[in-house]
């Protein structure tokens, strides 16, 4: 069922990415890391929700302006503070499991770190009890760069979290091409215990890090997705 919910507040991430802040008429009880669908003039888009609770109504998207496309037309250009719109949720299962017995690998492109985000903000505010966790997020450029001083400051108050963001088309101080030699060398350290894999974002970059995996013998249990275009 569609119930009713509010716009209310955007931030700019970057440019192109911004956060969408929307308050639910009803109570919207989520898990971190699921989605939600939204609706707008019988438009309808899916998005991982980019926050934890901070109440148990409201909650933050993270989305990117892509060319030509008429749910982000809408949203960055057509839909102002305090408009209504539609949303059904939350849905899937992106989820950590409810005891976790291993170190686990975030891997994200692009706006795929909006469900992570939230996976975090859960584990620090609950205390979640884990292994090591590494996010390595990558995107094109320093100015493309989400919620960076954010996730620096959550390797400094998790322990055991490592963020690993990588540049593929600008050089600076930290790793620089794509995310596949990141996980690939961190797995080659043989320092891994009982590892899941979360992978978020690009379909090429799910597909190819999905048969790295599973050429290096993992189960495919241990794979868990959420695919963008």
């Amino acid at each position: 069922m569609w119930s009713q919910a509010t716009l209310i507040s955007i931030k700019k991430e970057t440019e192109l990415t911004w956060r969408f802040f929307i308050k639910s008429e009803e109570n919207f009880d989520f898990i971190a890391g699921q989605f939600v669908r939204i609706k707008i003039n019988d438009i309808v888009r899916s998005y991982s929700i980019a926050s934890f609770k901070s109440s148990n109504k409201t909650f933050e998207l993270l989305i990117v302006k892509l060319d030509g496309g008429k749910m982000t037309n809408i949203l960055f250009n057509n839909l102002n503070i305090g408009d209504k719109l539609e949303i059904k949720g939350p849905l899937g299962r992106f989820i950590l499991p409810e005891k976790i017995d291993g170190d686990l690998l975030f891997i994200c492109t692009g706006t795929g770190l909006a469900p992570f985000r939230s996976i975090l903000q859960s584990i620090a505010l609950n205390n979640i009890v884990h292994n090591k966790i590494y996010l390595i997020f990558g995107t094109r450029t320093s100015k493309d760069l989400l919620c960076y001083d954010e996730m620096i400051k959550y390797q400094d108050n998790i322990v055991g979290f490592k963020y690993i963001p990588v540049l593929s088309r600008e050089k600076w101080n930290g790793k620089i091409g794509y995310v596949h030699n990141q996980y690939l060398e961190i797995i080659k350290s043989n320092n891994l215990v009982n590892p899941t894999f979360y992978l978020c974002g690009w379909r090429d970059m799910i597909k190819e890090a999905r048969i790295n995996f599973k050429e290096l013998g993992f189960d495919s249990k241990k794979i868990k997705l959420e695919i963008y275009g």
